[in-house]
């Protein structure tokens, strides 16, 4: 998301330098709801509560390469705040096509004993379910908790 913010026309990144937008896990679940043969239940009242929408601003600065990221995500960015609907659907709508290009895709191509990292701050992520119930996967994860990173504290959204 470095090379997808360095890309965004100068007016666009004018126009969201101090934006914030407002992100939602409900919306990554519905979606993965959406997926074929899915199984899953609506998040129940006490699960929302416990992961909340959040807002957060639309470009960060990474803590270690300094540069900007692009930080919207299609799978959980719903509202830039301070924005009416139809402005903020229409700007993010291009960000999420923006972003999706396929050159800033990576693709693995997986094989035994693949190990994978990535910085999720500057990463959009998103497993395919391409293997079958009868093939077993290993996966490890280790996250670093770094709430100081934000240029701005996190906002929980009523």
């Amino acid at each position: 998301m470095h090379s997808a913010y360095d890309d965004l026309p100068a007016e666009m990144k004018a126009r969201l330098k101090d934006a914030t937008a407002v992100h939602d896990f409900n919306k990554f679940w519905e979606m993965m709801r959406r997926d074929k043969g899915s199984r899953r239940p609506p998040l129940t009242r006490q699960q929302r509560a416990a992961k909340p929408p959040v807002s957060h601003p639309v470009f960060l600065t990474h803590p270690v390469t300094g540069r900007k990221v692009l930080y919207a995500d299609p799978g959980y960015t719903v509202q830039i705040n301070d924005m009416d609907a139809v402005e903020s659907e229409e700007i993010l709508s291009f960000l999420f096509v923006h972003q999706l290009q396929p050159k800033y895709r990576y693709e693995q191509q997986w094989s035994e004993g693949d190990l994978i990292m990535w910085d999720n701050i500057g990463t959009l992520h998103n497993a395919i379910a391409d293997y079958g119930p009868h093939q077993p996967r290993l996966m490890q994860r280790c996250q670093v908790m770094a709430d100081w990173i934000f240029q701005h504290p996190v906002k929980r959204v009523a």
